[in-house]
């Protein structure tokens, strides 16, 4: 943060308020965009996650077919 001058004036409190404001303005968009980025995150694992278990089905049908072809022979 900057010093404070000596001579603080309504000019100075107002630049420094509408600084804090730009900052907090800003801060608050990184937050925004954060969230997003999570969110998008968080539903790719949630797909990754039901395409695994439809990888697993797969194989384990696979599977129960096989061992019944075997099991004929």
């Amino acid at each position: 943060m900057t010093e404070v001058p000596e001579n603080v004036d309504l000019n100075w409190i107002a630049r420094t308020l509408v600084a804090m404001r730009r900052d907090t303005q800003s801060l608050r968009d990184d937050v925004s965009v954060l969230a997003a980025i999570l969110r998008r995150v968080d539903n790719n694992q949630a797909a990754f996650r039901e395409e695994l278990r439809a990888l697993y089905e797969l194989h384990r049908d696979l599977r129960a077919r096989i061992e019944t072809i075997e099991g004929d022979q």
